[in-house]
């Protein structure tokens, strides 16, 4: 008997042989595999098979080892193109206010940072309200809104798999965060889940461009 998996990486045979110099047999499990043969007994191969239905039932959904209170203590939406913060372009020569020594003057290659970052801040100052920061260890969740290219499918879902980078995203939004004083300093995110998604296309998707901004701080006290 044998079987083999739809990728013909592995085969399972049902073997067997004589033991030299008797009349006797042996039957066991062969399993020919890319990196070798095994051979196991058939209880062997029941608990093999058990541990790989196992892993092939396990949900591999990253989850959070900390804590986190079951609702964010910040939410703010925020209309608008989100700029990527990252790359910067020279624009001259300045000089060092602690060394003296000459150094290259560099800002943000994307227009779009200051903007988005005036509005995030804007937004979230509104939502404070005079509060205090958020205090300490912070999570982080931003879904961002990407404009959808026109060529795109109308009638299917597709993903913002392209620039900006998502990381550069973060960047500017978490400049902002800090600006606005929602917390000390972004230094404070243990943990982020952020997201780029079209307009309608996700639970948290805008029908515009734009972001949603939850932040999330752990259960108890931890100043």
């Amino acid at each position: 008997m044998t079987t083999t998996t739809p990728d013909e990486s592995f085969s399972v045979y049902l073997a067997g042989e004589q033991i030299e110099g008797t009349n006797l047999g042996i039957t066991y499990i062969r399993v020919a595999t890319p990196i070798g043969d095994l051979r196991m007994t058939t209880e062997e191969a029941q608990q093999l098979a058990a541990t790989l239905q196992h892993a092939a039932l396990y949900d591999h959904t990253p989850q959070s080892t900390y804590d986190w209170e079951p609702e964010p203590a910040l939410t703010v939406t925020v209309y608008g193109l989100a700029g990527p913060q990252g790359s910067k372009s020279p624009v001259g020569w300045g000089r060092s206010r602690k060394t003296g020594k000459a150094i290259p003057l560099m800002r943000e290659s994307s227009a779009k940072v200051k903007p988005w970052r005036d509005k995030v801040t804007a937004a979230i100052t509104e939502a404070l309200d005079g509060a205090q920061p958020l205090v300490g260890p912070v999570r982080a969740d931003i879904t961002f809104t990407m404009p959808k290219p026109g060529r795109a499918p109308k009638r299917r879902r597709t993903y913002p798999a392209v620039s900006p980078d998502i990381d550069k995203l973060e960047r500017s939004t978490y400049d902002a965060i800090t600006t606005a004083k929602a917390w000390e300093d972004d230094g404070r995110v243990i943990e982020n889940h952020n997201r780029k998604v079209y307009p309608d296309e996700h639970p948290d998707a805008l029908p515009e461009p734009g972001a949603i901004i939850r932040l999330y701080t752990l259960t108890g006290d931890h100043r």
